[in-house]
């Protein structure tokens, strides 16, 4: 997501927004239930704050949570003996199978920003239920140095909120996958900013310097449990022939993707040749006052035309519904109604589907701020998908 111009003359920066044409598609209804740095990065899991739950006091938001709709605050997953990420049933499912829940902007819970998209760190995030981590990816000069690469959000440097090392985020990670051998996770490092090559806007420029600098972070943080382009099982998961159980048997678990365009780099795959597609609401989302909601109308629509439509017509493995919003002022939103509106959008695309496809058809991975809130929406979702793919 980008940062927005009123953001700028909040804290004196500058940012853009994508604009978007809109085609026909059916619009599901959301309000009517969805008809038609130089330290030791070394991480001790025993220091991680395993209670860290969502906290509503440090989100300031546009409106407050709807005490009226039903509350949905972090559960821990509860994984099935012997499931694949945490299903028995999705053990023989190849990953387009999937039903994949996503975190926006992950390894965002630290450091000082005045903007977050995640609040939870991964191993939170993982006992939410995410299993696909989009990260964002920069590289700066620090002392004299360059510091790459470093999770971060934001191309214009003034406005760019800086987080912690890749590699510290990772390490969590890593120690949970260690703990759960069960499980397989992907990693998407789409949004590349390279602070030390700047256009002639000023504007940071992805790299093939970055790109490349995360490979061998990925290879020391994860080692043989990676997926990176030519890596045992790689040839079946971009076949789309690799199970979980595959994968899980292996112990090829952590699938990587870096940059956001299709990539020839024999190194590694880009975000474009696995997930369709590169696409977000663009515009600040308008709050309804009248009834003390947002105006989802043109939010819909936009999903619809940009992200339903073309992924119907050309589906990859990974198709994104990216449900993610913000305000005029950037920040980003987190009510509860975006998850009610949400639940209600899944609930349109399973009655648009009939039975005849897969019931979020044509998505199979939904993609979140501050995901750990929507937990307890899905185990529902998985279970309907699940019971589609049974019959």
């Amino acid at each position: 997501m980008k940062l927005t111009t009123a953001l700028l003359l909040a804290i004196s920066a500058l940012a853009t927004v994508r604009a978007k044409d809109s085609n026909d598609i059916d619009i599901i209804d959301v309000t009517n239930g969805g008809d038609v740095d130089d330290t030791d990065d070394t991480i001790d899991p025993d220091t991680i704050d395993k209670n860290a739950v969502y906290n509503a006091t440090e989100d300031p938001d546009l409106l407050p949570d709807d005490e009226r709709l039903e509350s949905h605050v972090e559960d821990i997953f509860v994984a099935e003996k012997d499931g694949c990420n945490g299903y028995v049933k999705y053990c023989n499912k190849r990953l387009s199978q999937v039903l994949w829940m996503g975190a926006h902007n992950s390894l965002t819970d630290v450091g000082f920003a005045v903007q977050r998209n995640q609040f939870v760190d991964g191993p939170h995030l993982l006992d939410a239920g995410v299993r696909y981590f989009d990260i964002d990816t920069c590289a700066r000069k620090q002392s004299g140095k360059r510091e790459a690469p470093y999770v971060c959000h934001g191309s214009k440097k003034i406005i760019t909120q800086w987080y912690q090392p890749t590699q510290k985020g990772l390490q969590l990670i890593k120690h949970w996958m260690d703990a759960n051998p069960r499980e397989v996770i992907m990693l998407n490092f789409g949004d590349i900013n390279d602070f030390m090559a700047l256009d002639g806007d000023n504007t940071a420029t992805s790299t093939a310097q970055l790109r490349g600098e995360l490979v061998p972070v990925l290879r020391a943080v994860f080692g043989n449990m990676v997926v990176l382009r030519g890596d045992p099982m790689d040839a079946q998961v971009h076949a789309d022939t690799a199970t979980l159980q595959d994968l899980i048997t292996a112990n090829r678990r952590v699938i990587i993707n870096i940059g956001k365009g299709r990539s020839s780099n024999p190194l590694y795959w880009g975000q474009n040749d696995v997930v369709c597609n590169d696409e977000w609401y663009p515009s600040a989302l308008k709050p309804d006052i009248l009834h003390l909601n947002y105006d989802w109308n043109s939010a819909v629509s936009y999903i619809d035309a940009h992200m339903r439509g073309p992924c119907a017509k050309q589906p990859q493995l990974i198709n994104k519904l990216e449900f993610e919003f913000h305000t005029a002022l950037g920040g980003t939103i987190d009510s509860n109604h975006v998850g009610a509106a949400l639940a209600s959008y899944m609930s349109g695309l399973q009655t648009s589907n009939n039975g005849k496809n897969a019931p979020y058809f044509p998505f199979n991975m939904v993609l979140t701020d501050h995901s750990d809130k929507w937990s307890s929406y899905y185990p529902q979702w998985h279970a309907t998908h699940l019971n589609y793919l049974g019959n």
